[in-house]
């Protein structure tokens, strides 16, 4: 297991990266077995602290979990909370989707990376200007597996083509804290 410790802005001391690579270590372990890339990192805001713990389990899945107090230690034990339930509630679907071998029958398309400019006459305060992303894979899930990726990763939309009918759907959180689901390819009665 590859653990990579920062500190942003400040200098962890050597206790603290110990607690934090044992208690990682331990969590994980008792859920994952082979290797698994952690990177973990702690810094100051300006009234607590964040650890934010990012976790790449196998290809396309990596599990983030993140806790914020006032101190250090804390803030760990928090975010290690936090992750230990992500990985106790999917660790069937993330073993069957770590041992699944790759397909290489299936096209996987690749989101191409783009930036809308704003032109000179828009008011910059109505027209927000759009940010490009980093190009993604869009990846061939069911609607389950969809939403437990996007549980894991703490994305607020996942943009996915769906294993049931090789249609592009989308899953997104709602504001009420439920799940949304996009699927073009239902009729509207």
């Amino acid at each position: 297991m590859a653990i990579v410790i920062s500190g942003k802005q400040m200098d962890l001391g050597e206790s603290l990266r110990s607690h934090i690579e044992n208690d990682i270590t331990t969590t994980v372990s008792r859920y994952i077995d082979g290797d698994i890339d952690a990177t973990v990192t702690v810094s100051k805001d300006t009234h607590a602290f964040r650890t934010d713990i990012q976790i790449h389990v196998g290809k396309h899945i990596d599990v983030h979990a993140n806790g914020n107090d006032a101190d250090a230690h804390k803030s760990v034990e928090v975010a290690l909370s936090k992750l230990d339930a992500q990985i106790r509630r999917y660790k069937t679907r993330l073993l069957n989707m770590r041992r699944k071998k790759d397909d290489h029958s299936k096209i996987v398309e690749t989101v191409q990376k783009f930036i809308v400019q704003r032109q000179e006459e828009d008011n910059v305060e109505d027209n927000p200007l759009v940010i490009a992303e980093v190009p993604k894979e869009i990846l061939t899930l069911t609607v389950g597996d969809a939403v437990m990726k996007m549980d894991l990763s703490e994305y607020p939309v996942l943009v996915f083509k769906n294993a049931a009918n090789d249609q592009i759907n989308v899953v997104y959180k709602r504001p009420d804290n439920n799940i949304g689901w996009i699927d073009p390819s239902l009729k509207l009665s």
